[in-house]
């Protein structure tokens, strides 16, 4: 094998050997794999991305610089600048963002549940790099980024509490507050 991972080639001829055994229907292990095409969309893989959970009660967003990942069907990205993706970072994390959707969600069992795209009812403007309050977001969504980078993360955490430590120590930086703020002067021009 020229490029690629090694022994990749193998595994995939075993996978192979077993969907066609064992699988149900008449789908092909590749198209299953490239379902709706959610993996060759994204080639080749842009350098950066914004990508952002479609369940939840708790909305999470994060910037991926990361040219090896395919994206799972478990998360919305989008390709994005720096900026732009710190900009759109922030707003889709921010409380003032959940907090005006949530009547748009479905309900579960602890209360608004589901994103998909509901946050884009919002009226988000185009990042703008000569708008203030798109300048002022992008800097906080930096500065909340490196918060989240301080708080101690062990192995084998559970994902629900890890994003609880992170949130705590953004409000606690205070961060978290000037982004609500922000995002709502941003939807509320």
């Amino acid at each position: 094998m020229r490029a690629g991972r090694l022994h990749l080639a193998e595994w995939l001829r075993q996978a192979e050997s077993l969907w066609d055994s064992h699988g149900r229907g008449t789908m092909l292990l590749k198209e299953r794999l490239d379902y709706f095409h959610n993996l060759t969309t994204q080639m080749p893989i842009a350098p950066i991305r914004v990508v952002y959970t479609k369940a939840g009660s708790m909305q999470a967003a994060a910037v991926v610089r990361d040219g090896d990942s395919a994206i799972d069907h478990k998360l919305y990205w989008v390709a994005a600048d720096e900026n732009e993706a710190y900009y759109l970072a922030a707003v889709l994390n921010s409380e003032t963002a959940r907090s005006r959707v949530e009547h748009l969600q479905s309900r579960g069992q602890w209360g608004a549940r589901d994103f998909d795209k509901v946050l884009f009812s919002l009226p988000i403007p185009r990042f703008d790099p000569n708008d203030e309050i798109h300048v002022q977001l992008t800097s906080a969504a930096k500065r909340a980024e490196e918060i989240a980078a301080t708080v101690p993360v062990k192995e084998g955490m559970y994902f629900v509490r890890v994003r609880r430590l992170i949130r705590d120590a953004l409000k606690e930086d205070g961060i978290a507050k000037k982004i609500d703020q922000l995002v709502a002067e941003l939807l509320d021009q």
